[in-house]
């Protein structure tokens, strides 16, 4: 069944060339929802840690201080 109301398309990465964090590119999608290990969901999650672990510390302070992690989404930066 189609979301009644789908989330809007969101670029994978920003004019700044990072990768949207999760939570921005799924809104809907809760951190703790089974939507992160299916479907575009699970892809994009995997995408975003590949992509993360290749980044300079720079980069990713950078990334931090753009995308900063919100409620329900603590500690996301350090787990990835």
């Amino acid at each position: 069944m189609d979301d009644p109301v789908p989330d809007p398309p969101v670029p994978a990465f920003d004019a700044d060339g990072m990768m949207i964090p999760p939570w921005v590119k799924y809104p809907s999608i809760p951190r703790a929802s089974i939507g992160w290990r299916m479907g575009e969901g699970e892809e994009y999650w995997d995408n975003f840690r590949v992509w993360w672990g290749t980044q300079q510390v720079a980069v990713q302070t950078v990334m931090q201080a753009t995308y900063p992690e919100p409620t329900g989404w603590s500690g996301f930066y350090e787990r990835v």
